[in-house]
């Protein structure tokens, strides 16, 4: 039986099965036959030529199997330490051009991403090696430039026929806003041209809003051209002068209106609107001069000068109402002023943490600098500050985040923009009606500490709730907008239905009280204050 095993081993080797003939000679009776041992020599050599011919034909691992088995056969042999030798070397050589090619398609991926499509074309053509990923970014690189010809066409032609919303929207979407194609460097410059005629014209013809609106929106494309920053800063003036006005200062509007008026002379509606803002002022400064002698925002006389007889107090502003305005506004409850955070909880519709702060922060709960908005979310994840300068809004980290897929620590934030500060930390931008700059976070991949919390609102000076999409608050079962905004430290409310707090009537003028029902119509919620 013996002597047949080495007849079959033997005639296995001769014939080239290899692997066969390493089967069958493990056979404890084999190796210390004599017969046996040479044949195991012969066999070891063998896997040495076959792993050398593997070798030589670029098949590492088949070389090192081949290696193995004859070392296995015949120990470290001379001949054996040379091929494992020669395989280490071709692998640690393969290692490194496996390590340059990925650096070059990573370099590739990089200016492709970056907008200088033929710069990254051209590393992948000077690249010797071609695989599989290097071919998946030659076609990324022929798709985006694809979708940047159509872009370009399709803008072209919105700009022929002076559609700049459409040729914004085109650029936004098609993400080539950076791009340097000569092209696209032409179309933006156009793009910025008509941008800035517009915003003009409807400044001078008094359409504000809608000045606002395009400067709003053409601003993700200027990066900081004088002329569009300029006029952002005339609109930026021209609300904090109306501000000024409804607060009765309009003296200090009157500098603001005179600054507007160097950054835009052809504004002809500027001139008689700064001068009846400057006869406001002459005639406050008039009457606080009078017999009357009025201290405008002191109130009324304390009880002490009436000669004992007791005063009723309104807050300032507010016109003297009869009894039964008086009990409404009592039904306000003692506590209306107005906390920097805090939660609406509306019935049927769902929690929303209200910020009042210009500038916040977001991060892990468990920071050693606690934020404003605190997720449970890894401690080392990066603490971002949003912040709203003016009517725009910036988000900044020390560490890099990702804005819409892109790493970066400074970024004007514009509506959709979605923020990533760890695969599980996500949060999406949003500012659901142009002509208000109260802006909304929705929570996707993170949580606060309270779970029906889902949405956070930014506001600036009014949140709206309705039945449209341009709401910050969607309510179906109101027929129209209900406006809650802030005005001297309280939070006051504009709607078309009878506000009622915990079911009594209140005026238009009282502030809506913390820690009580509020009905509005088919709405109902409480507001609750948010310790820090």
């Amino acid at each position: 039986m013996l002597i047949l095993r080495l007849k079959q081993a033997e005639t296995a080797v001769a014939d080239g099965r290899l692997d066969e003939a390493f089967d069958i000679v493990q056979s404890e009776q084999i190796r210390q036959h004599r017969r046996g041992q040479k044949l195991i020599d012969r066999l070891a050599r063998a896997f040495g030529e076959r792993g050398r011919e593997n070798l030589e034909a670029e098949r590492v691992q088949l070389a090192l199997v081949d290696c193995n088995k004859a070392e296995k056969l015949a120990g470290n042999t001379d001949y054996v330490a040379k091929l494992r030798s020669a395989i280490c070397s071709e692998m640690e050589q393969r290692r490194l051009r496996n390590q340059r090619r990925s650096y070059k398609v990573n370099q590739a991926k990089r200016q492709i991403q970056d907008g200088w499509l033929s710069v990254g074309e051209q590393i992948l053509d000077e690249t010797d090696d071609n695989d599989g990923q290097m071919g998946m970014v030659m076609q990324q690189a022929n798709v985006v430039r694809l979708q940047l010809n159509e872009a370009i066409a399709k803008a072209d032609q919105a700009l022929r026929r002076n559609d700049l919303d459409c040729a914004i929207d085109i650029f936004l979407q098609a993400g080539v806003t950076n791009n340097k194609n000569d092209k696209v460097t032409e179309l933006v410059s156009r793009l910025r041209s008509l941008a800035v005629q517009q915003i003009r014209d409807n400044f001078n013809n008094g359409r504000i809003d809608r000045a606002r609106y395009l400067w709003q929106k053409v601003s993700p494309i200027a990066n900081g051209t004088s002329e569009i920053s300029e006029l952002g800063s005339a609109l930026s003036q021209c609300r904090k002068a109306a501000e000024y006005v409804a607060a009765g200062r309009p003296r200090e509007a009157v500098s603001l209106l005179r600054k507007v008026k160097v950054i835009c002379p052809s504004a002809k509606w500027l001139a008689p609107v700064t001068e009846y803002t400057q006869k406001a002022a002459e005639l406050l400064d008039e009457l606080a001069a009078s017999p009357l002698g009025l201290d405008i925002g002191s109130g009324l006389p304390d009880e002490k000068d009436t000669g004992g007889e007791q005063i009723e107090k309104f807050p300032v502003g507010d016109s003297i109402k009869s009894p039964a305005g008086r009990r409404e506004m009592n039904n306000a409850g003692a506590d209306s002023s107005l906390p920097s955070k805090f939660v609406m909880q509306m019935d049927g519709i769902g929690s929303f943490l209200v910020l009042r702060d210009r500038c916040i922060t977001v991060g892990p709960i468990s920071s050693s600098a606690r934020p404003t908005v605190g997720l449970m979310a890894d401690p080392n994840i990066p603490v971002a500050t949003i912040e709203r300068v003016q009517d725009d809004y910036f988000i900044r980290s020390t560490s890099p985040i990702r804005v819409n897929e892109i790493t970066t620590t400074n970024k004007l934030l514009i509506d959709g923009d979605h923020i990533v500060l760890s695969p599980r930390t996500r949060m999406k931008f949003h500012i659901p009606n142009p002509a208000s700059t109260t802006a909304i976070l929705d929570l996707s991949g993170a949580r606060l500490g309270r779970a029906d919390i889902r949405r956070i609102i930014l506001m600036d000076r009014d949140i709206l709730i309705g039945p449209a999409a341009g709401n910050h608050i969607l309510a179906e079962s109101l027929e129209k907008t209900v406006a809650i905004y802030a005005q001297n430290n309280r939070l006051l409310c504009k709607a078309g239905e009878k506000v009622l707090v915990d079911d009594m009537p209140v005026g238009s003028t009282a502030g809506l009280a913390i820690d009580k029902q509020i009905r509005i119509g088919q709405i109902s919620f409480v507001l609750t204050k948010q310790m820090a």
